[in-house]
């Protein structure tokens, strides 16, 4: 029985529909990394808030959160996705709007460190650290007026060769934490119409 091999025509017919194919797949898989990566960020910060306030509770201490660029201190501005840190530290000798340092005398005690984001921008409402007291609840900052929840984050997925703030798009909506003044935090996606930035 004799062989036979593709014709030229077969050939480009094939070559055709792959490439539709990948047309069609690539910006689809795309999206659904940049949810993924959206969704795992969102996951990881609200747990590091959650961390916090349960640790203060149990510790009957203040717990903090703050962004940082170095997993050593605190970067002292809004952008969470270069990283963060939880750290504890007694009521005795600090006040709740303490960064983390290492001087002994302070007392602070490290409790977790968080890895840069990829991909995704992470503000929070302000440059201040976020503590929790020790009945858990959030301790209030002047400068944050909204009783019912008074901070919160906003994370956005960055396309690839673009910046921060990243993107709010109704494919790859963005979240947002909320934490009300009893500690509670809560995870919603973004309207369409919300900004990227707090």
């Amino acid at each position: 029985m004799k062989a036979r091999g593709f014709t030229m025509l077969e050939l480009m017919v094939v070559v055709l529909i792959t490439g539709i194919l990948l047309a069609i797949a690539v910006p689809s898989f795309r999206t659904t990394i940049q949810q993924h990566r959206l969704r795992s960020a969102t996951d990881n910060l609200q747990a590091a808030v959650d961390y916090a306030r349960s640790e203060a509770v149990l510790r009957a201490t203040y717990v903090s959160l703050c962004a940082s660029a170095d997993g050593a201190t605190c970067s002292t501005t809004k952008n969470y996705d270069t990283g963060w840190l939880v750290y504890a530290h007694p009521v005795a000798t600090t006040t709740a709007t303490d960064v983390y340092t290492t001087d002994t005398a302070k007392g602070m005690l490290m409790l977790r460190v968080g890895a840069a984001m990829s991909q995704v921008s992470a503000q929070g409402l302000d440059s201040h650290v976020v503590t929790f007291g020790q009945q858990g609840q959030l301790e209030p900052i002047a400068s944050r007026t909204n009783a019912t929840q008074p901070m919160y984050f906003i994370l956005c997925a960055i396309t690839t060769g673009s910046t921060t703030p990243g993107q709010n798009t109704t494919k790859v909506p963005g979240s947002r934490i909320g934490i009300s003044a009893f500690g509670a935090s809560a995870g919603t996606k973004l309207n369409t119409t919300d900004a990227c930035t707090t």
